[in-house]
């Protein structure tokens, strides 16, 4: 299995994952009018300013099991506190490519850029309705932290938040339960 760090060249195939999955993922739980709003044309400009002018700590990575992108993941940090808090921005698989271990290993990857970056402890941000999700990162630890609205922009989706207190105890926990299942 083959994950790397993405670079400018893979925006197109992250945009595409992204509509993709997101449709697979959120079809039924947001409103219609949302998908109208996410369309790879949008989301490959947004990849493009994300490679242009990267967020400062920010990193996505794509998934390439038999050389072909079926997922990506990307992070970043909030150093507005006294401690760095590391932020999973995304996680998305085509359903294809799910229920493999290569979620559980995008984490791992996550995780360990994260703890590279100074970060101890690991967020992200659920919509309330994936629940899927949610299993998956309580199978890994996680623990609920608050729920709120996100504020958008297309899709006002109510949110829970969770986290771990330790980055290495969660890659170590990813990586883990990837090789044993």
């Amino acid at each position: 299995m083959a994950i790397r760090r993405a670079t400018a060249a893979d925006a197109e195939a992250i945009a595409a994952i992204h509509v993709a999955a997101y449709d697979e993922t959120y079809r039924g739980l947001a409103p219609p009018e949302v998908f109208e709003g996410l369309n790879l044309e949008r989301r490959t400009g947004q990849w493009r300013r994300f490679f242009a002018e990267p967020p400062p700590d920010a990193a996505a990575f794509v998934i390439e099991p038999d050389g072909e992108p079926v997922g990506f993941g990307s992070n970043g940090i909030d150093r507005s506190g006294i401690l760095p808090i590391g932020w999973i921005k995304a996680v998305y698989l085509l359903k294809r490519a799910q229920a493999q271990g290569l979620g559980l290993a995008m984490m791992a990857t996550l995780a360990e850029d994260l703890a590279a970056k100074g970060a101890r402890e690991v967020r992200l941000d659920v919509a309330v309705g994936n629940d899927r999700a949610e299993a998956f990162y309580q199978r890994l630890g996680a623990s609920f932290l608050s729920s709120q609205v996100d504020p958008g922009p297309i899709w006002k989706s109510p949110t829970r938040t969770y986290g771990w207190n330790d980055v290495a105890a969660l890659a170590s926990a990813a990586g883990r339960v990837a090789r044993h299942g």
